[in-house]
Order: structure tokens, then sequence, then C-alpha cells
């Protein structure tokens, strides 16, 4: 869980900066890796992808998770791949404020913390 503290802060960092769509980035990056390190906690394989509705499906935990998180999970999955690509970078921050971005880290954290719980 350590990079993925690592991204969290990072996060923190690009919404200090003012590069809010990269602190939204940084925040899908770490619930992929914490989902994945769930998967790897339990023995299970973690396969090459980035959709977190799906990583949370092979963990086993969507039930748990809860329909509002699942739906912020599909909403910053789209985070993934378009934050890189500079052509679709201005439509995507376009309603990415500073509060938007920090309702993405607070939500980060909850589920990596909920994740860390389940692995205790």
């Amino acid at each position: 869980m350590e990079r993925v503290e690592y991204d969290i802060q990072t996060a923190e960092a690009m919404l200090e900066a003012g590069r809010y769509i990269y602190a939204v980035f940084m925040c899908q990056q770490a619930i992929e890796k914490g989902l994945k390190g769930f998967l790897a906690h339990g023995r299970r394989e973690v396969l090459p992808i980035h959709n977190l509705r799906r990583i949370a499906e092979l963990a086993e935990v969507v039930d748990d998770l809860g329909e509002d998180r699942l739906q912020r999970l599909d909403f910053l999955s789209q985070y993934y791949i378009n934050a890189r690509y500079k052509e679709s970078l201005h439509d995507l921050q376009r309603g990415i404020t500073e509060e938007f971005a920090r309702e993405c880290i607070r939500f980060s954290k909850d589920v990596i913390q909920w994740l860390d719980q389940k692995m205790k």
C-alpha cells in the first residue's frame, strides 16, 4: 500500500499546484493499485486492466462497495487513459474544479481505507 499512499500524496500535490485533472488521474491510479493489491493479498490473479469496476468484480467486493461507490469508480475509470492524451485533456478539464478534485481525493482515501480494513 506504500505506492497507493504515494499516489494519494501526488494527487494532493497536484491539487495544490492547481493541476486538478492530474489530481483526479492520481486518484484513479491510487484506487486501481489498492484494488489490485487487494486481489494480490487474496492470492487472486491480477490482470492488466484499468476499469475500476471490473477490478472490483474480480476482487469480489462489488456488493460490499455499494452502488454509490461503484458509480464513482465508473466515473474515475475514464481518467485512466484519457488523462494521458493531450487531445482529450481540454475536454476532460471542463468541470474539474478544485472542489471536485478535493472530493475525488476524499473518496479515494475512503476506498483505500476501506480496502485496508478488509485486508486485516
